[in-house]
C-alpha cells in the first residue's frame, strides 16, 4: 500500500514537472541589468543598506557568463545571451559568432503584442542596450546601432548619448550629416533632450529621451536617480493592455570597477538599487509581473577587504578588467521559481524568452 508521503513526493514531482513545461507567463516581464555586478558588490549595497531591495527577492541563483570564444565575456556577448539566448563571440551585440542576426525577447515580444521599453545610464548605443534592439558583427558601429534603434518601434526608450544621433554640425560626431532625432517623429515618438521636460512626458505618447550627449552623469552627479527613470517608463508602460517587456541597465556599476573606484561602485549601486526598488513596488501592486536582476559579468574582482558594521568599507579590487566569476540572479514574481540554481547565461535568456513565447524552439 503506497503510504501518504510517497502519495504526496508524486504529487509533487508531477507537479514540477508540470510547471517546467508550462510555466506561469507573466504579464510583463522587467530585465534588470547590473553591468559588471558581482556578488560583492551586492555584498556591498547589502551591508551598507538594512533596507536593500536585494533583501526583498524570494529566489535567487547564479549565472555563468562566458561568452562563445573567450572564458572571459564582454557586455555585447553577455547582453546577448541573456536578451537573445545565444553565446556568441566577444563583440557581437545580437548576432551569431559568424555574424548571422539573432532575433532577441524584443522581437518575440513584439509578435505577441507586448510593448517595450529601455532604461540606462550610459549611451542607448552601448552594447548592453543595443543587444535588445539591434544587430551588428561589432559593438563599434554605434551609427548603425542608433539607426536600428529609432526603426525598433521599442515604445520607451531613456538613456544618453545623443553623439551618435546627430551630425558633426550640431554637436553630434556623425559624418554622413544625418540627422536621426529629427527622424524621431516620422515613427511616432515624442522626444526629450533633458530629464526637466521628460517628468512631465505625455503617457498617451511614445518616447524617446536621449538626455545627454554622452552618457548620462555618474549618480552622485545629477539630481535624479535611475528609479526615477524608470517609473516615467513604467508609468507609459503599464497603459498597454497586452503588457510590456522592460530593459534596465545599471550602467557605470562597470565603469566604476574598470576605474578600481570604490567611492564610484558604492554610489552606481545605490543608484541601480533605487530602480530595483521601484519595480519590486511597481510589481507588488500590478501582481502579474516578473522582476529578474542580474549581470553581464563582474568586473574588477571587486571584494569587501575590511570594515565596520557601520557600511565603512575598505575595497580591493585584483585588476582594471572583466572577470570570469559567476553573478548572481534574483528573480521575483510569476515563475520566478525557473532563474534559481546555477545556469548559463543563455539559459536564461531562453527561459525568458519561452516566458514571452512558449512555442520557441532553441538550437
Amino acid at each position: 500500500m503506497i503510504n501518504k508521503l510517497a502519495i504526496a513526493l508524486i504529487f509533487f514531482t508531477l507537479t514540477v514537472a508540470n510547471f517546467a513545461q508550462n510555466p506561469v507567463r507573466p504579464k510583463n516581464i522587467i530585465i534588470m541589468i547590473g553591468d559588471g555586478m558581482g556578488v560583492n558588490y551586492v555584498s556591498t549595497e547589502v551591508l551598507r543598506n538594512p533596507n536593500s531591495p536585494f533583501k526583498d527577492f524570494s529566489y535567487s541563483g547564479f549565472s555563468i557568463t562566458c561568452s562563445a570564444d573567450k572564458l572571459i565575456t564582454d557586455s555585447a556577448a553577455g547582453a546577448t545571451a541573456l536578451l537573445a539566448g545565444y553565446r556568441t563571440n566577444n563583440g557581437h551585440v545580437g548576432t551569431d559568432s559568424t555574424g548571422v542576426p539573432l532575433k532577441s525577447i524584443l522581437e518575440y515580444s513584439k509578435e505577441k503584442n507586448y510593448a517595450t521599453g529601455i532604461v540606462v545610464t550610459s549611451g542607448l548605443t552601448n552594447a548592453t542596450p543595443a543587444a535588445l534592439y539591434a544587430n551588428v558583427k561589432s559593438r563599434k558601429e554605434e551609427f548603425d546601432i542608433a539607426d536600428q534603434l529609432i526603426k525598433s518601434d521599442v515604445e520607451v526608450f531613456i538613456g544618453g548619448g545623443q553623439k551618435f544621433f546627430l551630425p558633426i554640425e550640431i554637436n553630434g560626431i556623425r559624418e554622413d550629416s544625418i540627422n536621426l532625432i529629427k527622424k524621431l517623429d516620422k515613427f511616432g515618438y515624442t522626444y526629450y533632450d533633458n530629464y526637466q521636460s521628460l517628468q512631465n512626458a505625455e503617457t498617451k505618447s511614445k518616447i524617446a529621451a536621449v538626455l545627454e550627449i554622452d552618457a548620462i552623469p555618474n549618480a552622485s552627479k545629477r539630481n535624479y536617480s535611475l528609479g526615477d527613470l524608470t517609473k516615467i517608463a513604467l508609468k507609459n508602460l503599464k497603459q498597454y493592455e497586452n503588457g510590456f517587456i522592460l530593459l534596465v541597465e545599471g550602467s557605470q556599476i562597470d565603469w566604476a570597477g574598470h576605474e578600481n573606484n570604490a567611492e564610484y561602485a558604492i554610489s552606481e549601486m545605490n543608484d541601480f538599487a533605487t530602480s530595483i526598488r521601484a519595480c519590486l513596488d511597481f510589481a507588488k501592486e500590478d501582481k502579474n509581473t516578473l522582476v529578474l536582476v542580474t549581470a553581464d559579468h563582474e568586473t574588477g574582482g571587486m571584494s569587501i577587504k575590511k570594515g565596520s558594521l557601520d557600511g565603512n568599507f575598505e575595497l580591493g579590487w585584483t585588476h582594471k578588467s572583466h572577470t570570469a566569476e559567476m553573478v548572481p540572479v534574483f528573480s521575483e514574481g510569476p515563475s520566478a521559481e525557473l532563474f534559481t540554481g546555477i545556469n548559463d547565461n543563455y539559459e536564461i535568456g531562453r527561459r525568458l524568452i519561452r516566458l514571452v513565447n512558449p512555442d520557441i524552439q532553441f538550437k
